[in-house]
């Protein structure tokens, strides 16, 4: 049962002291009938409601044991229990994931582990560290609190809130309570549901006093209040997701469309109730939302919305990186592409070209550029262990790991077990016999990923599920010549195909019905199996038959349990419907030419090819007359497809409306005896053309050279000095920044533009500069280019240049320049010129040696020595540039004539 929250506010208490000990569950004396809990025991009231109530339970031995302490683990129960019975469900993944570090979800105490997840998932119970201890035994403290979040869950208020307006009621010892639950104490005795002075906050609590606690608890009431809009989100035009107070969630329609990315105030009924918000629907160009690498092999790009599939192959490319064919998720938001081998780049470029999108093919999402750095250096690990059997043991066992990666050696409980298949990150272990009933270790050595990342050895505690409960199966009609069987856990497919086999379908006589062997459905886990009927006559004197299917005894599940044989009826009924034409759709190219037309059907087809529109449709456009402009067009079905796709060899620009009409016999339905379509009419509305005033750039139409940028356009361009122009300098960026001081040339066929880049422009090697190309025109100026970038590898340009000089002693000087430098082909002494007092000296800078940890300094040896005066003034000048140069691709020599006074 889906949970349906109650709407409650603060409870305003009549008596400042008053006892909210409502009487919503009323017991029966003794109705439990404990042979420990008198009628006498100031708790017997509140175990027998509770008992009534299904919440708590005794003892087989006709005890309940009140003054036994509580555990943890009998809490979770109870107000599991309780938060179920309000109209929460046990969450459906209970028995594969989780909650508590300490409780495996194949413990055996599978209650525990429900009621775990609920009061988990629910906010009730938080446990301290991931762990749950449900052995140990909970503080009083510690049970004020869980109390308040369990109300809170059900009732959307806590307890400390219902007691907010009643005036305090003494607790003397609350400030010997932790802090974050003295709230929760007091609300308890505010609220009548502690009636003692002294709390004892750390005391543990009894199984009697926490069913007085708990039924006190589940009666205490609320007043329900008005409810408002908490929130409301506009999901597309005419629909909104709507929260209310109680945090209960709703879809509106509204009746009139919103107006794009402009606050409006809308007014909506809720269960007759009139509400009034102020909502925005928000409309984005389409764009990539996120490129994350994952696990070292993956690349998944996500979208702000669908694309079209037929457009995402080439797309996503990373410096140094080889990705395969992408996949696209259900969705379509999400693109999934792989390495052959583990990722590791540093500052690469990423690029996701330009995607058309599914809802609108002339609309492209915008092109992402990033620059990426990854390296997995994360050893796998094991996430879990999985182990099942039918009876005592099992040998064979699954290690599921973080990643994908493979393993040297296996052992299980110290013996060396057999690595029998390696998918991905999932491996299978045999040759080793596992109990159950007991705890096994599975240990892994030597687990490496595709990166290389090695854990030397991974180990996992694990257990084995034990599965004894037979298969069951259900039967139903799939169209009127095949039955669906579903069985209810993966089945050995083998077992099943040799079972329903040719004769198991009976007719009403019980004699035999052709068919083909069962066949297993795809993607259904092993849990579903087809059998299609071979006989064309079943429907030759009515219209519907009830044929009886034989299961047989043979069949078992992947475990090996056995199928119990019997027998089971459905009802097949002739299909005798025409199969009709619902819709079309007209599918466009980026110019807005007609790539493909769509007919749409109620139901699935069978196979066609080859279908010529000419012969099977007449066309009358919009003035009476008889049109071929379609009669080109060829169509095809695929066995199973509710869709005829009609395609023109090449895109065709068609405008205005066109009246069709297609013959009989347009296509057939899979019935047995086969349907087939009559002839109907269409009106297909191409509108009016769209005319591009775009032209795009094909992808990577940018080369560099050195410092030399060429833009390769797919059409003719302007040149010179008018508008529009290729050679135009304001028509670039490159990183954001104006080409400065370039010249740009065009190429005789005018497709070509060459920049050269001044000298200087580019201060330091980049691989990942954006350049930009923008408002350039073709050459007859009807279409402006689409603005493009593309990421580039561009080089230093700019000479490096001396900024000071250092007297290190008689002999030798320190040179330093504005970048990194090294020693180029030239002679050293010839580039320099030492000038003492205004008048060159004799003696040059003839050996020099890099400074270990200064790039961009060079200790120089002087040819003779030189007893330098303090009232010198000794200067160096640059007067050649073959012997230094910076460190780029370039090596740019140094700048000359620049002269420094030495220190």
């Amino acid at each position: 049962m889906a949970n349906q929250p109650k709407k409650y506010t603060k409870f305003v208490a009549t008596a400042a002291t008053a006892t909210l000990v409502a009487s919503a569950i009323v017991p029966v004396a003794s109705a439990a009938g404990f042979s420990d809990v008198a009628n006498t025991n100031s708790h017997s009231e509140n175990i027998n409601a509770l008992v009534e109530a299904g919440i708590i339970q005794g003892y087989p031995d006709g005890t309940f044991k009140p003054n036994q302490e509580l555990t943890r683990g009998q809490v979770v129960k109870m107000l599991g229990k309780w938060v179920e019975a309000q109209g929460f469900d046990i969450p459906a993944d209970y028995a594969t994931k989780a909650r508590f570090n300490d409780l495996a979800v194949n413990a055996k105490d599978q209650e525990l582990v429900k009621y775990a997840a609920l009061v988990a998932d629910t906010g009730v119970f938080n446990g301290s560290n991931g762990a749950l201890n449900a052995g140990g035994k909970i503080t009083r403290e510690n049970m004020a609190l869980v109390l308040d979040r369990a109300y809170k869950a059900i009732n959307k208020t806590t307890l400390v809130e219902l007691a907010a307006e009643i005036e305090d009621v003494k607790v003397a010892d609350l400030t010997t309570a932790k802090a974050e639950a003295r709230e929760a104490i007091q609300a308890l005795r505010d609220l009548g549901i502690s009636v003692v002075e002294n709390f004892n906050p750390k005391n543990t609590v009894t199984r009697g006093q926490f069913a007085s606690f708990l039924n006190k608890t589940i009666n205490t009431e609320a007043k329900e209040v008005e409810l408002t809009v908490k929130e409301a989100v506009a999901v597309d035009a005419t629909t909104l997701n709507v929260t209310l107070s109680d945090d209960t969630t709703h879809v509106v329609t509204l009746e009139k469309a919103l107006e794009a990315n402009v606050a409006t105030e809308v007014t909506f009924k809720i269960k007759g109730k009139e509400y009034t918000a102020t909502v925005t629907f928000k409309v984005e160009a389409p764009k990539v939302m996120s490129v994350n690498i994952v696990d070292g092999l993956t690349v998944e790009v996500k979208f702000s919305e669908a694309v079209l599939k037929s457009d995402i192959n080439n797309k996503v490319s990373i410096q140094g990186t080889t990705l395969d064919t992408a996949a696209l998720s259900e969705d379509g938001k999400t693109l999934t592409l792989n390495s052959p081998t583990a990722i590791n780049v540093k500052d690469a470029a990423l690029v996701v070209e330009p995607v058309r999108t599914a809802k609108d093919r002339l609309v492209k999402t915008a092109k992402y550029v990033s620059v990426v750095t990854y390296k997995d250096e994360v050893a796998p690990a094991i996430a879990s262990v999985k182990a099942a059997t039918k009876g005592k043991a099992t040998e064979t066992v699954t290690v599921t790991l973080t990643e994908a990666a493979t393993a040297d050696t296996a052992k299980i409980n110290g013996q060396a077990a057999t690595i029998s298949k390696v998918e991905g990150k999932v491996i299978t272990l045999t040759g080793v016999t596992v109990e159950a009933g007991k705890t096994h270790t599975v240990e892994l050595f030597n687990v490496v990923d595709a990166a290389g990342n090695k854990t030397v050895k991974a180990s996992k505690a694990f257990e084995v599920t034990v599965d004894t409960v037979a298969p069951t199966a259900t039967i139903e009609a799939a169209g009127d010549n095949a039955i669906l069987v579903t069985f209810d856990k993966p089945m050995n497919v083998a077992s099943v195909e040799a079972a329903l086999a040719n004769g198991i379908i009976k007719d009403e006589l019980l004699a035999a019905v052709t068919s083909d062997t069962a066949k297993v459905v795809a993607n259904s886990n092993d849990k579903q199996f087809l059998v299609e009927l071979k006989d064309n006559a079943i429907f030759a004197n009515k219209d519907s038959r009830v044929f009886t299917v034989v299961l047989g005894g043979k069949m078992t599940d992947a475990l090996g349990n056995k199928f119990a044989a019997t027998t089971k009826t459905v009802t097949l009924t002739k299909d005798a419907a025409k199969p009709v034409a619902t819709g079309y759709d007209i599918i466009v190219d980026e110019d807005g030419k007609v790539e493909e037309i769509v007919v749409e059907f109620n139901e699935a087809l069978a196979a066609k090819s080859g279908i010529n529109f000419g012969s099977i449709a007449t066309v009358v456009n919009e003035e009476g007359k008889v049109d071929s402009k379609l009669n080109t067009l060829t169509g095809s079905v695929e066995k199973g497809s509710k869709k005829v796709s009609f395609k023109f060899g090449t895109p065709v620009l068609v405008e205005g409306k066109f009246a069709v009409t297609f013959n009989q016999n347009l296509v057939t339905d899979l019935a047995l005896a086969a349907n087939q379509s009559a002839a109907f009419n269409m009106t297909f509305d191409f509108g009016t053309a769209k005319t591009s005033t775009e032209f795009e750039m094909a992808a990577n139409a940018v080369t560099t050279s050195g410092d030399t940028i060429t833009v390769n356009f797919p059409t003719e361009v302007k040149g010179g000095a008018v508008a529009g122009s290729a050679t135009d300098l304001a028509n670039y960026t490159l990183d954001g920044k104006a080409l400065t001081g370039a010249t740009i040339t065009i190429s005789d066929n005018n497709k070509k533009a060459t920049i050269k880049l001044a000298e200087g422009t580019i201060t330091e090697d980049n691989n990942t500069a954006v350049l930009k190309v923008f408002n350039v025109q073709n050459l007859a100026g009807t279409k402006t280019v689409k603005a493009y970038e593309q990421t580039i590898a561009v080089q230093d340009t700019k000479a490096p240049e001396l900024t000071s000089a250092v007297i290190i002693d008689n002999q030798t000087i320190e040179l330093t320049y504005n970048e990194a430098v090294r020693l180029g082909g030239g002679t050293f002494a010839s580039d320099f010129s030492l000038i003492v007092d205004g008048q060159a000296h004799s003696a040059t800078l003839a050996t020099p040696a890099a400074v270990v940890g200064k790039d961009n300094t060079l200790r120089v040896t002087l040819s003779a020595p030189i007893n330098f005066a303090l009232a010198d003034t000794v200067n160096v000048k640059v007067i050649g540039n073959a012997a230094v140069t910076d460190k780029g691709a370039r090596t740019n020599a140094q700048k000359l004539n620049i002269e420094v006074k030495a220190k």
